[in-house]
């Protein structure tokens, strides 16, 4: 379900203090940062009691997607619908956006309910619909808070030698997936997509260029910082910083676990230490992700090429003439 409630986040944390910690992770709470408006979002998988004075608008209610509530005053409104109907109550998207104070979102409201929860769906598709719901509604206007914690733009990190950088430069053209191959030095690379930057690759998606398989690392921005090294295995190791929600899950053995296998798989040397305590941390003074390739020895000019800053390198691009790939070069000027 998803919540938002003009509510601070230490209220909703109190409101939420009683829930029973759920044997399933993907069914612990999280909450947002308050927006300046005074609104705050949250994800829960329980019914908590809720102060009646909120005015607050609920997406969704234990086991059924489809159930739109809200409340302004006092009084509550509850709209629901089942999988044999045609359309949504008509009366709900007005009122989302009457309780929001969002008279334009009434339209885009509709259109993201009657996409995504109209119709049978599966309890997997019934989670990402209601992602897809606040997404639009997000969208609607800036003034609400964040909806989910997310990421803004992303990179994958990688080694190589000229070789493999070039035939995986050939590779991603040839699949015209818009992935480009950054050089940044000491045989690094960065691939990523200018024309989706929210959306990274992951190891999957270097499988035709030759080379021993080993872990890369994803770095990301958004609702604050952070990185994930994976491989082809099943190896996933997420890491993150600063990004203002709080969550249920009480994560310090992971961060603890993240830390070590950073450190095998790119090595710390004497800044193990200072690593470990990095990846301890859930608030960094700084740029964590600065900190974390200083320690893993990777260039700094990754950043450069995830923040899209003007001095980043240019990405390496193959040319086809005749429709053969020929050579790579360096395109100037051709930044996406």
């Amino acid at each position: 379900m998803l919540l938002i409630a003009r509510a601070s986040q230490d209220e909703i944390l109190a409101a939420f203090a009683s829930l029973p910690l759920p044997e399933d992770p993907a069914r612990m709470w999280s909450v947002g940062p308050t927006a300046p408006s005074g609104w705050t979002a949250a994800w829960v998988e329980e019914e908590a009691a809720l102060p009646e004075y909120w005015d607050l608008v609920l997406l969704g209610e234990v086991g059924d997607p489809r159930v739109v509530r809200v409340r302004t005053g006092g009084a509550l409104r509850r709209f629901a619908w089942d999988v044999h109907d045609g359309s949504i109550p008509a009366e709900a998207p007005a009122a989302v956006a009457a309780t929001l104070g969002m008279p334009g979102a009434a339209a885009p409201f509709r259109l993201a309910l009657e996409e995504h929860l109209l119709g049978e769906t599966t309890a997997e598709e019934e989670g990402l619909a209601l992602s897809q719901v606040a997404e639009a509604l997000h969208g609607a206007r800036s003034g609400l808070p964040e909806l989910e914690n997310g990421t803004s733009r992303e990179i994958l990190l990688d080694r190589g030698d000229a070789s493999r950088r070039r035939e995986l430069a050939e590779e991603l053209a040839r699949e015209d997936g818009g992935w480009v191959l950054t050089e940044i030095g000491a045989d690094w690379f960065t691939v990523h997509s200018p024309q989706t930057p929210e959306i990274g690759p992951g190891p999957f998606d270097l499988d035709g260029a030759s080379g021993e398989d080993h872990p890369v690392l994803v770095l990301w921005r958004g609702s604050g910082s952070g990185a994930v090294l994976e491989d082809r295995e099943d190896l996933m190791e997420l890491i993150q910083w600063n990004t203002g929600w709080v969550e249920q899950i009480d994560d310090s053995a992971e961060r603890a676990t993240t830390g070590e296998a950073l450190g095998e798989a790119f090595g710390a040397g004497a800044g193990a230490r200072r690593l470990h305590e990095l990846c301890a941390a859930r608030t960094v003074d700084g740029d964590p992700l600065a900190q974390l390739l200083e320690l893993l020895d990777v260039p700094r000019t990754a950043l450069l090429v995830l923040d899209d800053d003007p001095s980043a390198p240019e990405p390496m691009r193959a040319d086809a003439p005749g429709g053969f790939l020929s050579g790579v070069k360096r395109l100037f000027g051709a930044r996406g």
